[in-house]
């Protein structure tokens, strides 16, 4: 949604080009169809048409300027029948009152918004009236299907009026109970507080009991490990399982570091080491998804509330206007651009309060909601670890291939698969894990340097790689 009066002095820019060659003048407004049309551009003269820009000639609105494919976009308003009427008509909406059918004032037009791609008009801004903010002064008149403009008055229909009485006395009906809500609600945001410390704790007492390594990658991704450690000061030394320091305290961490606390799956005790919490780093992942939930299902009680300031989007277009009452459509607007939290401060609720007014069941929905991401974190954690245990068997069996066993492997039939002596191969391994009893085999592994003659270790049999 934009604002009308944000549009002029826009400069006009053309895509082929990148050239700024026109500047808005005005907005060409169609009453009947309650649509902005397009901009006047140039207003013309005695020899000369206006030149306008149709609304279907632009590419984008930016916060600065005006996209158009071309310079060809701009063209005479002869040649738009429907814009060339409404400019012989010289409607003027600036300073216009608006009049409801049987003679409420609802004040005098200030700006008109409207939605940037179809042009339809979501309403108006105006100063004064009976609906008035006792602040600013000003209020917003949802656009109606017609709009009849007259030299001086524009007369809107009398329920635009009745839907505006009945949202501020909704409104007003909410302020006067608003001291008893403000205590009621401090309490509920501190029992959430104190449930969402509790439910943290209990999770994280739970959490240490998994591996430490696959607990921490599933809660901090290791390339946001690497990221935090690099420059930063160990606080003890690490070893490697071979009794090798990787680092040592007192020393910054350095890229060769890194590289060799990944090389040895050791990245997590870096993190660690160098002051990485991991505690602190789910908390806020907790916190972060209650506040998200609470938005998402608070944002239903700012509709029928006042907006006291205006909310944009990053790009610059228009969520709500100051002084606007919020209707579903603008409630669904701040959902596609992610700004719920945004329109409940303006209407000035937390989440909290609109938590708190939408009902007790609220609170299960957002520990719920809490619960859903501590199980991602855990499905994380239990892939991590199905991911790290698969890694450790692999290299197991590279290191036992060509090995010879200690013991008889039997399989579920008591038959033989190698006896004592003989030699560990790819058949054996995988013969041992159809008879699930490859933990056997790999536990049964010689891995003592044998004290025997170069002739005593050869093999009857030449392998197929051998040199003869």
């Amino acid at each position: 949604m934009r604002n009308g009066k944000g549009m002029i002095g826009k400069p006009i820019v053309a895509y082929d080009s990148g050239e700024e060659f026109k500047t808005i003048v005005d907005l060409i407004f169609d009453q009947e169809k309650n649509q902005l049309l397009g901009f006047l551009v140039d207003e013309g003269g005695w020899f000369s048409n206006a030149l306008v820009l149709p609304l279907s000639k632009i590419q984008a609105i930016g916060a600065d300027a005006v996209i158009v494919s071309s310079r060809n976009a701009i063209d005479s308003a002869a040649e738009f029948p429907a814009i060339q009427s409404i400019l012989e008509r010289d409607n003027i909406l600036k300073g216009t009152r608006i009049m409801t059918v049987d003679g409420r004032d609802l004040g005098t037009m200030v700006d008109l918004y409207f939605d940037d791609t179809t042009g339809v008009i979501e309403g108006y801004e105006v100063s004064g009236g009976i609906f008035a903010d006792a602040y600013s002064g000003r209020s917003f008149v949802p656009a109606p299907d017609t709009l009849k403009i007259g030299e001086d008055i524009a007369f809107v229909p009398s329920e635009t009026a009745d839907l505006m009485q009945e949202q501020v006395g909704g409104i007003r009906g909410a302020m006067q109970t608003a001291s008893g809500k403000v205590q009621e609600m401090a309490q509920f945001t501190g029992e959430k507080a104190q449930e969402a410390a509790h439910f943290t704790g209990e999770k994280f007492h739970e959490a240490t009991q998994m591996a430490s390594t696959t607990f921490t990658n599933a809660v901090v991704n290791p390339e946001e490990q690497e990221a935090f450690v690099l420059g930063k000061v160990a606080q003890e030394t690490i070893e490697t399982n071979d009794g090798i320091p990787l680092i040592r305290e007192g020393q910054v961490v350095t890229q060769a570091h890194i590289l060799a606390a990944r090389n040895c799956n050791m990245i997590d005790n870096l993190y660690h080491a160098t002051g990485g919490s991991v505690k602190d780093r789910l908390g806020e992942r907790l916190s972060g998804s209650v506040a998200g939930i609470g938005a998402n299902i608070g944002i239903e009680q700012a509709q029928g509330r006042r907006v006291n300031k205006m909310i944009f989007t990053p790009e610059g277009s228009v969520v709500a206007v100051e002084g606007q009452i919020v209707t579903s459509r603008v409630i669904e607007r701040a959902k596609t651009h992610h700004q719920e939290q945004a329109l409940l401060e303006a209407v000035g609720l937390t989440t909290g309060d609109a938590l708190r007014v939408t009902g007790s069941n609220v609170g299960q929905q957002v520990k719920d909601g809490a619960k859903g991401l501590w199980e991602q974190v855990k499905e994380t954690a239990s892939n991590l670890q199905d991911h790290g245990n698969q890694a450790i068997e692999d290299k197991r069996i590279k290191g036992a291939l060509g090995r010879p066993v200690t013991r008889v492997i039997l399989d579920r039939n008591d038959e033989v698969i190698l006896n004592v002596g003989e030699l560990i191969t790819h058949q054996a391994i995988a013969i041992s894990r159809d008879a699930d009893v490859l933990e056997v085999l790999l536990d049964s592994v010689y891995t003592d340097t044998p004290t025997l003659s170069l002739e005593d270790l050869r093999a009857p049999d030449a392998g197929k790689a051998a040199l003869t």
